[in-house]
């Protein structure tokens, strides 16, 4: 039976982290260990955790975002002993059977042959829909995989979110930790898609992770000015990544158009100096490197 850590990054949602916390001990296929993050919470997060002498807590002196959070998580636990690395957010929830069909997908993914870098959940929101925040990008460059894994209920991805991954701990021993400067959005997808440039990882669909997200979609759009600086800045780290190739950097290219577009849609060109002063800066510095 192979060990999975499970990590969880929080600040500040004592009451969600307690309730993914619950759904991680319903586990069929229970973590070997759990690991919580704390970004700093001020909110009681502290005594909450020192109630679960199980759950190991790693708190941050600052606020570093989820890419820090998950940084340093992950720099903890890929020194351990365990096989696998879950990822989630802490309004990531799974159904009891989400690990262990994680692991099933992992064995029909052996039966290829293929030794995944990452598996991903399916994700829903709090009505059962599927949370469209959370949908992977099929990986369009295996057209091969695809006709060989659709018999096994498996679906090729090239990028992914934290809110249910799992990581491969030799994957994430040899490849950069996530970029901490990212500090809030798309640090995920950079980190996914650097790990499946040359990798393999798929879509479980039968695991199952409720995102209790405030929206079903795109948060950033309701968020302040100051934040959506940190999304078009980070939009433009992304398509200059070397997690993705030319395929990979159009698509993000479009991508970060449309909810360009969305934005001033919604806030009228007001919003607009943001939008380019957040381009613009993404471009002019890049991230530090790790």
């Amino acid at each position: 039976m192979e060990k999975v850590l499970a990590l969880v990054v929080t600040h500040n949602r004592k009451a969600l982290l307690e309730e993914c916390l619950a759904a991680l001990s319903r586990q069929t296929y229970p973590p070997a260990h759990i690991l919580v993050v704390d970004n700093a919470s001020s909110d009681g997060t502290a005594e909450l955790l020192a109630g679960y002498p199980q759950v190991e807590h790693l708190r941050l002196e600052k606020n570093l975002g989820a890419a820090g959070g998950f940084h340093h998580g992950l720099r903890v636990a890929r020194e351990r002993p365990f096989d696998w690395i879950w990822l989630l957010d802490d309004d990531a929830h799974p159904e009891p059977q989400s690990l262990q069909k994680l692991m099933d997908g992992l064995e029909r993914a052996r039966r290829l042959g293929i030794e995944p870098n990452l598996l991903l959940s399916r994700l829903v929101w709090t009505d059962g829909r599927i949370h469209p925040m959370g949908l992977p990008w099929p990986d369009l460059r295996r057209p091969w995989l695809w006709l060989k894994s659709r018999p096994l209920q498996l679906v090729p991805v090239r990028f992914g979110t934290y809110a249910s991954m799992l990581v491969s701990r030799r994957a994430a021993q040899v490849h950069p930790l996530p970029t901490q400067a990212y500090f809030l959005w798309n640090d995920d997808l950079e980190y996914s898609g650097r790990l499946l440039r040359r990798g393999v990882g798929f879509l479980v669909p039968q695991s199952v992770v409720v995102h209790k997200t405030r929206d079903p979609y795109s948060s950033a759009l309701q968020t302040s000015d100051e934040q959506f600086y940190l999304e078009a800045r980070n939009r433009a780290w992304l398509v200059r990544s070397d997690a993705f190739g030319p395929l990979g950097k159009t698509f993000w290219t479009l991508n970060s158009l449309g909810l360009f577009l969305d934005r001033l849609r919604r806030r009228g060109f007001s919003g607009l100096e943001v939008i380019l002063r957040g381009w613009l800066e993404g471009w002019r510095n890049p991230p530090r490197s790790e």
